[in-house]
């Protein structure tokens, strides 16, 4: 018996050792539209450009992570046009691992992994980002609007399913608009979206292209743009064991195997 016991504290200490070696699945997640480079074109009909408006911008930005054992935070910020400098940050403990920004050149959200998680959504780190834009428009006869703006996505690390361990980011856009003439009505509406995620473990590390969207003005009206940037981690529940680790944990499996048969070969003579 006390060979046995022996040979098990070995062997505990080996598995210590290996699982000792392993490393943490940390993470990024970031989305980002170019604003420098939205383009916002107008077409008419037979000739004739409509007279297009436009009004009412406004930019939210949120923020928030939270920390198991010393609390979350959450910020926020809005402003009612498209050119100042904006930022909404979520720190916790001595580290930012949540941020939106928006200036009249960018819009983003980003969020990163910290620390070991479990598989409980509440011993878990979390960080996530997002920010919303919008416009009014009015035309005052028919006509095409078209926007066309950049954007790129990134993520590394995140977990496959497990939501509260995984990383996703996306961007999305849209358009509508509603027109009233001669006792008749017309709608028109679009949208585009591109994300990225670890959870089906499918996604690509990153992504970058176009949004295209827009609308078909049969008459006069109003209608609205909207963009959005969001980014959410989580941190991962478990260590993944480096392949030297398998290697030796593998080895130590037989040289304690080998341990207890000549063990007990000698306890049975």
């Amino acid at each position: 018996m006390s060979s046995i016991k022996r040979s098990l504290t070995l062997m505990g200490c080996c598995a210590g050792f290996i699982f000792g070696q392993s490393a943490y699945a940390d993470g990024t997640a970031s989305a980002s539209l170019d604003w420098s480079r939205l383009q916002v074109s107008v077409t008419g009909v037979d000739g004739n450009i409509p007279t297009v408006t436009f009004s009412n911008e406004s930019t939210s930005l949120s923020s928030s992570a939270y920390v198991p054992g010393e609390g979350s935070e959450y910020n926020t910020r809005s402003i009612y046009d498209w050119t100042s400098t904006l930022a909404a940050n979520a720190d916790a403990t001595t580290s930012t691992y949540s941020s939106a920004s928006a200036s009249d050149s960018a819009f983003s959200a980003s969020a990163q992994s910290f620390g070991e998680g479990s598989s409980y959504y509440w011993d878990t780190p979390s960080a996530s980002a997002s920010g919303y834009r919008t416009e009014r428009f009015t035309f005052d006869g028919p006509g095409v609007l078209t926007v066309t703006i950049p954007y790129t996505l990134d993520i590394t690390g995140g977990e496959q399913y497990n939501y509260y361990g995984s990383s996703s980011a996306s961007v999305s856009a849209s358009a509508n608009f509603y027109g009233h003439e001669d006792n008749g009505s017309s709608n028109s509406y679009s949208n585009a979206s591109f994300s990225l995620g670890s959870y089906y473990g499918e996604s690509p590390d990153s992504k970058s292209g176009n949004l295209v969207f827009g609308i078909f003005a049969a008459g006069p009206g109003s209608g609205s743009l909207s963009f959005n940037t969001s980014a959410s981690l989580g941190s991962p529940s478990s260590m993944i064991p480096e392949p030297e680790s398998y290697a030796l944990m593998l080895a130590g499996l037989g040289l304690m195997s080998m341990i207890v048969r000549r063990r007990s070969a000698g306890s049975g003579t």
